[in-house]
């Protein structure tokens, strides 16, 4: 008997777009009957259909017994389409999950290569705590397989369960160690990439594999894989003291010699938020010359925020704030350039610009720094003026003696206290952002009240 398959379904989708609702609806009626037959292709098929309706929005719950049914068929590509649509449709209420279990424990064992794939693709998926309980051992035993592409999958999948059997990390954590000195180094990756799921959340249980972790940081020359091993160090740090001294070496090594801005920045984030900066040992610059690794870190951030990019310029602004906290008098130098800055188009950029610029105040800095604040602050389009006096506006007389100035540095209120109001732009857009606005008077008080107004001069 002629079955359509799912892409005789899919072409009869496109055929029928006036009509989709009573297609799908005879389609559902095939398929019903079709998953009750014997023949476990066809019943394959069946659920591959189903399954691409439900990512359309119908429901398949009916069909979850087919599905399981399926999944345990001997042909592997029968055996695939009904963990895919088991990992699309089951959830933690599935009633048919129970009956899964044996079946994935045989597929774990299993010599074929393909099947144990799909079977740790399939727990880590639907896996609830009960399921996880029952199959962590399983799973372990796989971190063991000769395949490198299985004992990856083993390590993830191991991860996902640990997050819904919680008791089983104390057994996990020691063989997750032993694949940091795996012989493949993908493996290594994926282990590295596991620790640092885990670690986001209880840094303090991942400090015994700090040692392996400084190794591989010395002796591995993949960037991606330094991100997240120097992201760590930043969570472990804090726990470790210790730490920060033995870090100094290889993050200012780092931080002089990497073009990868990714990795740049983490390294300089971790030397600020480790306060590795301020260990009393010299680093070297690109050059070879000796240079404090907090300077060295400071140089460093220009890249970011003088870079086009708008996602460098926030981190690299958002980093210069914690260095600033830190040691505020490299920051000092940067003075100019975080000013440009607050007037960025980007509103994100601006606001960090104004949490760096609020530190950086000092006396000989304070005024100039008050005047581009109000001068974004008095031209904004929500100060209120009458439709008739849009070229020429009066200003209190408290400020007719304190020049307001535009980004170039051109005076915008003349001494008679006169605002000739500038072209409408972006700038002045983010300007009339009340989180913006807000942020711009909070800094200027601050920046004015700080230490009982030691920064200001004159309070005329």
């Amino acid at each position: 008997m002629f079955e359509k398959t799912l892409t005789d379904l899919i072409q009869g989708l496109r055929a029928n777009k006036r009509n989709e609702a009573e297609y799908i609806q005879r389609s559902l009626s095939e398929i019903q009957r079709e998953v009750q037959l014997s023949d476990m292709h066809q019943k394959s098929v069946a659920v591959d259909k189903i399954n691409y309706l439900h990512m359309l929005g119908y429901d398949m719950n009916w069909a979850n017994f087919n599905v399981v049914e399926v999944m345990a068929s001997p042909r592997f590509g029968e055996k695939r389409s009904g963990y895919l649509a088991a990992m699309q449709s089951f959830h933690q209420d599935t009633d048919v999950l129970m009956l899964t279990t044996n079946l994935i424990r045989k597929d774990l064992a299993s010599a074929n290569v393909m099947e144990v794939s799909v079977a740790l693709d399939g727990l880590a998926q639907v896996a609830t705590h009960e399921l996880a309980q029952d199959l962590f051992d399983d799973v372990l035993a796989v971190m063991g397989h000769t395949r490198p592409y299985i004992r990856k999958k083993a390590l993830v999948c191991a991860c996902r369960l640990v997050g819904r059997y919680a008791e089983g990390l104390p057994e996990f954590v020691p063989l997750l160690k032993d694949r940091l000195d795996d012989p493949d180094p993908t493996v290594v990756a994926a282990a590295v990439s596991v620790v640092c799921e885990l670690a986001r959340t209880d840094p303090r249980s991942y400090l015994s594999l700090a040692p392996k972790l400084y190794r591989l940081l010395t002796t591995s020359a993949n960037n991606w894989m330094l991100i997240k091993i120097v992201k760590l160090f930043a969570w472990l740090t804090p726990i470790e003291p210790r730490l920060a001294k033995k870090l100094h070496a290889p993050l200012s090594h780092l931080v002089s010699t990497t073009t990868a801005m990714s990795l740049l920045y983490e390294c300089i984030n971790t030397a600020v938020a480790g306060d590795i900066i301020d260990v009393q040992l010299p680093a070297t610059d690109s050059v070879g010359r000796e240079i404090d690794f907090a300077e060295l870190c400071a140089r460093k951030l220009e890249q970011f925020y003088e870079s086009r990019d708008h996602n460098l310029r926030y981190v690299g602004l958002v980093t210069l704030a914690q260095l600033q906290a830190r040691r505020p008098e490299l920051v000092a130098a940067h003075y100019n350039t975080v000013m440009r800055c607050l007037d960025d188009p980007d509103m994100s950029i601006r606001m960090r610009a104004i949490e760096a610029i609020s530190g950086m105040a000092t006396r000989k800095t304070l005024v100039a720094t008050v005047k581009r604040l109000m001068s974004q602050l008095v031209l904004s389009n929500t100060v209120a003026l009458q439709p008739d006096s849009r070229a020429e506006l009066n200003v209190e007389s408290e400020m007719s003696d304190l020049p307001l100035i535009n980004a170039a540095g051109a005076s915008l209120v003349s001494a008679q206290g006169t605002i000739v109001p500038p072209k409408s732009d972006n700038t002045s857009d983010v300007a009339d952002n009340p989180e913006y606005r807000l942020a711009a008077i909070d800094a200027i008080i601050n920046m004015c009240s700080r230490q009982s107004y030691a920064n200001m001069t004159d309070f005329e």
